[in-house]
């Protein structure tokens, strides 16, 4: 059986690129027990209603991981996206959910049949997750899709997912909070280089992210033209150390694939979204990531 996390995990690829404009405010301020908060992120979370999910995050996690970079990250839904995925995630089935308690701390396990985001019956109803789709849908359109989803869900033709996961929470003023432990998680150290006297700025927007074993994040970097024509050039990326990188650091999206052309003062923001293994070493300190551009024609054969 497999665990939340890896569903969502992978769910979260549909979110990228995602559209990034403000969404409406969660009132993530309530009481409740370890079981009903655990749900109550774990929803969020399917949802890719990150900013909902960050408000459920510890105090303590949060002094390693701002808001501003934790959605950087992990981009969100917005709009009839963040709606209909909404939807989705009110269509989880609970079971066998259960808390133990030691003093301030709590584990939730728990067993879910999660909405099957990848099976082809939903992605065609959500238009495969285009972002740009979803974002012109009328109210009416929004609403038929939605008593789509919830006649196959009475119907129990909803494709779902079974899964068991668990949680970690923390007792915080006399609230249940999520425990990430962030302060245990692997530094990817960005760096950026151009070559071979192309004309360009380049750096990354976050110099380090904090990753935990399976998820899939963000990360962006800021390249700028700085000369007076239009240049085309290319990136590739070097691992340190690499034959560890080789084994459990993997590049899913890469604005490497491609090359990239800049009009003259031209700035783009660029995303790569990468993963450390599940299996990754506890030892393992850090891992750095290093992006070079080179002029199209001067760029390395091998």
């Amino acid at each position: 059986m497999r665990t939340v996390a890896i569903v969502i995990s992978a769910a979260a690829l549909l979110a990228i690129p995602a559209l990034w404009v403000i969404q409406r405010q969660s009132t993530a301020t309530a009481t409740g027990t370890p079981e009903r908060i655990a749900e109550t992120y774990m929803k969020a979370l399917y949802a890719q209603d990150q900013r909902a999910a960050y408000r459920w995050i510890s105090e303590k996690d949060r002094k390693y991981k701002s808001e501003r970079e934790y959605l950087r990250e992990n981009p969100p839904f917005s709009g009839r996206a963040l709606e209909l995925t909404r939807e989705l995630a009110d269509m989880i089935e609970w079971n066998d959910v259960r808390a133990e308690i030691g003093g301030n701390e709590a584990t939730v396990r728990f067993k879910v049949k999660l909405p099957n985001s990848s099976a082809p019956e939903i992605q065609k109803l959500f238009f495969e997750f285009d972002a740009s789709r979803l974002a012109q849908l009328t109210e009416k359109e929004k609403v038929a899709i939605v008593e789509q989803l919830r006649l196959m869900n009475k119907q129990g033709v909803l494709p779902k997912i079974d899964a068991e996961d668990s949680l970690k929470l923390v007792k915080e003023q006399e609230n249940w909070r999520l425990l990430a432990d962030w302060a245990q998680a692997i530094p990817v150290k960005f760096t950026a280089e151009v070559k071979e006297g192309l004309a360009w700025e380049f750096r990354p927007v976050q110099e380090t992210v904090l990753a935990k074993p399976g998820a899939t994040l963000q990360a962006l970097y800021k390249v700028k033209n700085l000369s007076d024509r239009t240049l085309t050039a290319k990136a590739r990326h070097r691992d340190e150390p690499k034959d560890l990188a080789d084994k459990y650091l993997e590049v899913i999206q890469c604005f490497c694939f491609i090359q990239q052309t800049l009009a003259p003062g031209e700035e783009k923001e660029l995303p790569l979204v990468f993963r450390v293994g599940w299996d990754v070493p506890k030892d393992i300190g850090e891992f750095r990531i290093k992006y070079e551009f080179y002029p199209i024609e001067k760029f390395p054969k091998t």
